[in-house]
């Protein structure tokens, strides 16, 4: 069977794929399947670039999809060697599969000069229409002409390289800026069910765009289409769970759950009101977790701390977090109960009948060898880093047990961007020995930064957000907290809350009126 995009025929390879999600058809993956077809009828690479959460590799895959291939994605990093590289390109050479690099602009200069050299000769091969080819470090390789390279990029962002002009020559560009989200909205709601989707699609665009244009400029907000697709999905799940409810209602309370979240709270009354703007004459009930609740309740009382309603509530919205997202940040100063709300949450949730364990490291405390793992130049040896060992004996974990891999430490683009692959749909670590370890259903990466100033929109883009203020968790809770596990005496703990009542509002309102800190001092 034969498949023509415009004057370019391709054979339908007959892979199976299984039963998997397919892309919305906009006038953009339309251009984009134009461009790349025209590509590979030239013998040449595709090289879609632009911003992050416009839909680059995603639109690579489902093209290969489309014609029954499989398509390998890679997340390149400055681990990566030439050798490594070379290996990947004759594998794909000889199985005729597609190869999709994703942000090849981060590898090493050097590295890219030699790997154009390398996707020369391959490229030139196929143009040429040969059997086989002699690589560059002498193999002869057979040629199966099915196969495709295609790269993505980033161009703006930190540690991303200018591509050498010997490597521009093999590829044609792809510019992918802004997807038509409404269109995107309305198709998706559609598939899940939603009766009203034209007005509905209307208004959750209208949201995401008075919410760029009205709430404050924070670097974690994220209003793009990796969000709208997470939303998307939970609309799915809400509206078979309760069929009962009306389409609007089930729209709104997802829209409200979802990102109330990740606001600061200045944002939150002005986010509320532009919901209710939206969607008037309607009243929500707060969604309920009766046996969660229950099992928080308890465990908060084991631990001698104190339910404080703020931090509490970020309890909940940690727990629907990750119910639809694989990666998360839990964002917020120090001593705004970040580490607590974690640990507390995975204690109850193992009390309800679901074991889960925690792998707790501090990614800056370490370099990228050490991290995900080191290839030795001489002897080829691979040696697993912390993080891949741990990614890897969660892989093998008993089957019922859930794992929490935490990366408590502030985030930089030279580790954070190691794992993209792994936080996007591709669900894949990509390793510089080649290693491609698959995410289980069952684990979670969540990341505990204090501040995200240093993190790319690539990476805030592919995680949830749960951002926990200093307003969340003020003196009174931790000094009653602190009361409890003293085992002290009911006059001595209520004499000791008394004297803290009547002086250290005010001390704290002098020191931070009359004096300069070295660092910044929470009332925490």
């Amino acid at each position: 069977m034969q498949i023509s995009i415009t004057d370019i025929t391709f054979d339908y390879q007959n892979e199976y794929l299984g039963c998997q999600d397919r892309l919305v058809i906009t006038p953009l993956t339309d251009r984009c399947y134009i461009t790349l077809s025209q590509a590979l009828g030239m013998c040449m690479g595709g090289a879609p670039a632009g911003p992050a959460g416009t839909g680059k590799t995603e639109t690579v895959k489902d093209m290969a999809k489309m014609l029954g291939k499989y398509c390998v994605v890679f997340n390149c990093s400055d681990q990566m060697d030439f050798k490594g590289l070379g290996r990947i390109y004759k594998g794909l050479a000889q199985s005729g599969t597609w190869g999709c690099f994703d942000e090849f602009n981060r590898i090493a200069l050097p590295v890219l000069s030699v790997a154009a050299q390398q996707i020369a000769i391959v490229l030139g091969c196929k143009k040429d229409k040969r059997k086989y080819f002699l690589f560059s470090d002498g193999d002869q390789v057979n040629m199966n002409p099915e196969f495709g390279i295609f790269i993505t990029m980033n161009p703006t962002y930190a540690g991303r390289q200018e591509l050498p002009e010997n490597m521009k020559v093999q590829f044609r560009g792809v510019a992918m800026m802004v997807p038509d989200r409404q269109l995107i909205i309305r198709v998706k709601l559609a598939s899940c069910g939603f009766i009203e989707n034209i007005i509905l699609a209307r208004k959750f665009f209208t949201l995401y765009k008075l919410c760029e244009e009205q709430l404050s400029k924070q670097i974690h907000y994220d209003f793009g289409l990796r969000n709208i697709l997470s939303v998307l999905r939970t609309l799915g799940t809400t509206k078979r769970e309760n069929a009962h409810d009306t389409e609007t209602v089930i729209v709104m309370r997802v829209l409200r759950d979802m990102n109330l979240s990740k606001m600061v709270s200045e944002d939150e009354p002005l986010f509320l009101s532009l919901i209710s703007d939206l969607f008037p004459n309607l009243k929500l009930d707060k969604t309920s977790y009766a046996e969660l609740e229950k099992a928080l309740e308890e465990r908060i009382e084991i631990e001698q701390l104190v339910d404080h309603q703020p931090w509490a509530m970020k309890l909940i919205q940690l727990y629907e977090t990750q119910r639809v997202r694989h990666g998360f940040m839990v964002l917020g100063p120090s001593g705004a109960g970040k580490s607590e709300c974690i640990g507390v949450l995975q204690r109850a949730l193992t009390m309800t009948g679901l074991p889960h364990k925690e792998y707790r490291m501090n990614p800056k405390s370490i370099n990228d060898g050490q991290m995900f793992g080191r290839l030795d130049v001489s002897t080829n040896d691979w040696s697993d880093g912390i993080f891949s060992a741990l990614f890897r004996r969660s892989m093998k974990g008993k089957k019922g047990d859930n794992f929490w891999i935490v990366l408590d430490g502030p985030v930089d683009p030279h580790w954070i961007e190691n794992l993209n692959s792994v936080l996007d749909d591709s669900k894949i670590l990509t390793l510089a020995n080649g290693d491609r370890l698959m995410l289980p259903p069952t684990v979670k990466l969540i990341f505990e930064p204090q501040d995200l100033d240093n993190a790319s929109p690539a990476t805030v883009s592919r995680c949830g957000m749960v951002y926990m203020s200093s307003d969340g968790l003020d003196w009174e809770p931790l000094l009653k907290s602190w009361v409890k596990k003293k085992d002290l005496e009911q006059e001595n703990g209520d004499a000791l809350c008394e004297l803290f009542n009547s002086s250290f509002a005010e001390i704290y309102k002098w020191a931070t009126a009359n004096l300069t800190f070295v660092m910044e001092v929470l009332q925490v």
